[in-house]
C-alpha cells in the first residue's frame, strides 16, 4: 500500500479537546492545523464557531466532540449537541457512546444513543468513540456491531482522555493499540472505517496503525507527525503489510 504525503495528511485528525482551551489556544491550534494541512480539526462544541471562522475555505473538516469525554449524557442531549454543532458549521461529529449501557448489555440504549446523533448530524459523518481501554474484547466487538447498525461512518478507539476514573478500571491505559485495530477491522464491514485515537505520539506508531487497518488517526501532535513524515519519506512511501 502506497501512502503519499497528501494522503497521510488527510488521515490526520488534529485535536484540541482540553476544557481549558481559550480563544487564543483555538487560534494557535487552527494556525497549526492549516499550516500542517491536516484532514480534520476536532474541537469542543463551544469552539466550533471560531474554528469554522478561522479554517473556513480551507480543505480541513471541522469535527465537534459530542458527549465528551464520558458519553453518559441522555441520547436527546447528545442529539441536541450534535445538531447545534452542525448548525454552527461543523462538518463531522465525534461522539462518545454510552459505555455504561454497553457494559450493562443494554444494547438497545446504545443503539438509540448513536441513532439519535446520526439523525441530528443531517448526513454529516458520525464517528463513535467506544472507549476500548475499558472494554473486554466481547464488548468491543458488540460496540462495533451496534455502531455499524446505527449508521456510524467510523468507529473510534478512545477519547484519549485519561482520568482518575479510567485508572480505577485500567491501571495502564494505552489508548489505541494494534491489537484493537485488528479486532475492529475483523468485525466491521469495509464500508465502516476506523479511527485510532489515544497515545499516538510518534510517526512509527501512526504508520503501524495504518498498516493494521486504521483509516484515520486522532492525535494532538498532528503537525509534528506530518513534519516527520515529510522529512523522512518526502512525497510518500510504500507501506508493507
Amino acid at each position: 500500500m502506497y501512502i503519499s504525503l497528501a494522503d497521510f495528511k488527510k488521515r490526520i485528525e488534529f485535536s484540541l479537546c482540553q476544557q481549558y482551551a481559550s480563544d487564543d489556544d483555538v487560534r494557535a491550534f487552527c494556525r497549526d492545523a492549516a499550516e500542517a494541512g491536516v484532514g480534520v480539526a476536532c474541537v469542543n462544541p463551544t469552539n466550533i464557531p471560531l474554528t469554522v471562522e478561522l479554517l473556513g475555505g480551507l480543505e480541513v473538516d471541522v469535527s465537534a466532540n459530542v458527549g465528551f469525554p464520558f458519553g453518559s449524557h441522555l441520547p436527546e442531549v447528545k442529539a441536541l449537541e450534535a445538531r447545534r454543532a452542525i448548525e454552527s458549521g461543523a462538518t463531522q461529529i465525534d461522539m462518545v457512546i454510552n459505555v455504561g449501557a454497553l457494559r450493562s448489555r443494554n444494547d438497545d440504549l446504545v443503539l438509540e444513543d448513536i441513532q439519535q446523533v446520526v439523525a441530528a448530524a443531517q448526513g454529516s459523518q458520525v464517528k463513535t468513540i467506544i472507549e476500548t481501554w475499558v472494554l473486554k474484547d466481547e464488548e468491543k466487538l458488540r460496540a462495533c456491531r451496534i455502531a455499524e447498525k446505527a449508521g456510524a461512518a467510523l468507529v473510534k478507539t478512545t477519547t484519549g482522555v485519561r482520568t482518575q476514573y479510567l485508572m480505577q478500571i485500567n491501571a495502564d491505559p494505552l489508548g489505541a493499540t494494534v491489537a484493537d485495530i485488528r479486532l475492529m477491522r475483523k468485525i466491521l464491514s469495509p464500508e465502516v472505517r476506523i479511527k485510532a485515537s489515544g497515545g499516538i505520539y510518534t510517526l512509527d506508531f501512526a504508520l503501524e496503525l495504518i498498516r493494521e487497518g486504521a483509516d484515520q488517526l486522532g492525535t494532538s501532535r498532528g503537525e509534528q507527525i506530518i513534519r516527520e513524515f515529510r522529512q523522512i519519506y518526502g512525497d510518500g512511501l510504500e507501506l508493507g503489510t
